[in-house]
C-alpha cells in the first residue's frame, strides 16, 4: 500500500466535499497520530514518503509521527523518525517512542528531545507494561517539567489504564496526556473526569461511529485532537469520521477548527486548552434511530471479521436487511440515507463474494456505511 488508503478509500470521495465544506474556511488540519516503520510484528509498514502521500491525499497539513513497534529496541527507530522529519519541509513533528521495560527511560528521552522530538509515545499493549510502571512515572515527570505531551495507546486489553492515567494527570498537571483511539479502553470511566482535568486529552484515531459519538458527546471539545493512525488508518476516513460525528452532536465551527488542529498546536506549544463551552452532554443526540442502530451493530460485527480476514458475508447480509424499511416506514430523508448505506454494503458484500479474504476494498465500504448510519443528521 504505497499511500495509506489508496486506492480503496476512493469510495469515500463522494462524501468528502460536504465534509470539507463543514469545516471553516482556512481550517488547518494537524494529525497527532501517525507512524513510519518497517519491522512491526503485525506486518504493517510505512515510509515517510507514504505518510506524506497520505497527508496530501486527505488534505492534511501537518502531522505528529512516531515509529511502529521495533522488537530490537527504539533508539535506532527514533533516530530514523528524527531524520525523516528533517526531509518533510516542516510538515512533521516527532514523538520519541519509549519502552519502559528497557530500563531508565530518561537518557533516551532526553537524547531525543535534544535531537528535535517534541513529545513521547507509549504503547502499553505492544510493549507489555502497565501505566503504573516506575519508568512511566519518570517519563511523565520529565514531560511535566518540559510541558510536553505523552500519547498513550488506549485500545483494548490494558489493565487499569484509565485509572492510572487519571492519577498521573492529577499528579503532573503540566504534562499533556493523550489517550489514543478515542480512549475506547476506558472512555466510560475517563471521559467525564477529563472535563475536570486541563491536561487529559483524547485523539480521534478510531473507526466505530458509536465510540466516536460517545467521545464527542461526553468530552469537552477542547480536549479532543484530530488523528488518523496512518498507515493503519486512512486520513480521508479519519477526516470524514471526525467531522460527521462532531456535527452529529451539534459542535459548531469554532469547535471543529480547534479539534482539526488548534487544540493540538496548543498542546505542542505547552499551552492550556481554550474554553469551547464544554461537552454537548448526554441526550444531545435526541431520539434513537433504530434502523441506523441495527445497521451499525451488524456492520460493526462484519468489520471485526473483515479486519481478521474472516468471511463477513452473513453480518453484511443482515446489515443490508436492516436497510429495508416498508413504504411509509421511514421519512424521505431516512429512506434516501438507507438507500445510500445499502449501496455501500452491497459493494462490501460483492467484494466478499468474489474474494472472501480481501479486506481493504470491503473495509472502506463497510466502515463508511456504519459511519453514515451513525450520523443521520449530517448531510451526505
Amino acid at each position: 500500500m504505497p499511500v495509506p488508503g489508496y486506492p480503496w478509500d476512493d469510495i469515500l470521495e463522494p462524501y468528502l466535499g460536504t465534509v470539507r465544506s463543514l469545516l471553516g474556511p482556512g481550517t488547518s488540519l494537524l494529525d497527532v497520530h501517525t507512524h513510519t516503520g518497517f519491522n512491526d510484528p503485525d506486518g504493517v509498514k510505512g515510509s515517510v514518503e507514504d505518510l506524506l502521500g497520505g497527508l496530501d491525499r486527505a488534505g492534511i497539513d501537518e502531522a505528529v509521527v512516531f515509529t511502529t513497534a521495533e522488537p530490537e529496541g527504539y533508539p535506532p527507530a527514533n533516530d530514523r523518525v528524527l531524520a525523516e522529519i528533517a526531509t518533510a519541509g516542516g510538515r512533521l513533528r516527532a514523538f520519541a517512542r519509549i519502552d519502559p521495560n528497557a530500563g531508565d527511560p530518561l537518557p533516551e528521552a532526553r537524547r531525543c528531545l535534544e535531537a528535535g522530538a517534541v513529545g513521547f509515545k507509549l504503547h502499553p499493549r505492544s510493549d507489555a507494561f502497565v501505566m503504573s510502571h516506575p519508568s512511566v512515572q519518570a517519563l511523565v515527570e520529565l514531560a511535566a517539567a518540559e510541558r510536553l505531551p505523552v500519547l498513550v495507546h488506549a485500545g483494548r486489553g490494558i489493565p487499569a489504564l484509565g485509572e492510572d492515567l487519571v492519577t498521573l494527570a492529577r499528579r503532573h498537571p503540566s504534562a499533556a496526556l493523550i489517550l489514543a483511539h478515542a480512549g475506547i479502553s476506558d472512555l466510560g470511566l475517563v471521559g467525564p473526569v477529563a472535563n475536570e482535568l486541563q491536561n487529559l486529552y483524547f485523539d480521534t484515531s478510531w473507526w466505530l461511529s458509536s465510540d466516536m459519538l460517545a467521545l464527542f458527546e461526553t468530552v469537552d471539545p477542547s480536549r479532543i485532537l484530530f488523528a488518523s493512525d496512518m498507515p493503519y488508518g486512512s486520513g480521508r476516513y479519519a477526516l470524514m469520521a471526525f467531522v460527521r460525528c462532531a456535527r452529529e452532536v451539534g459542535l459548531g465551527p469554532d469547535a471543529l477548527e480547534a479539534i482539526a488542529g488548534g487544540n493540538a498546536r496548543r498542546v505542542l506549544a505547552g499551552e492550556p486548552p481554550i474554553d469551547l463551552g464544554g461537552p454537548p452532554g448526554r441526550g444531545v443526540l435526541g431520539h434513537r434511530w433504530l434502523a441506523g442502530e441495527r445497521v451499525i451493530a451488524y456492520t460493526a460485527a462484519a468489520c471485526q471479521m473483515i479486519f481478521r480476514f474472516v468471511d463477513a458475508t452473513e453480518p453484511l447480509a443482515l446489515a443490508r436487511l436492516a436497510c429495508q424499511i416498508p413504504t411509509g416506514g421511514a421519512d424521505g430523508d431516512e429512506a434516501r440515507l438507507l438507500t445510500e448505506i445499502d449501496g455501500l454494503l452491497e459493494t462490501a458484500q460483492a467484494v466478499q463474494a468474489q474474494e472472501p479474504l480481501e479486506t481493504r476494498a470491503a473495509r472502506f465500504a463497510a466502515i463508511a456505511a456504519q459511519l453514515l448510519a451513525g450520523t443521520p443528521r449530517v448531510p451526505i
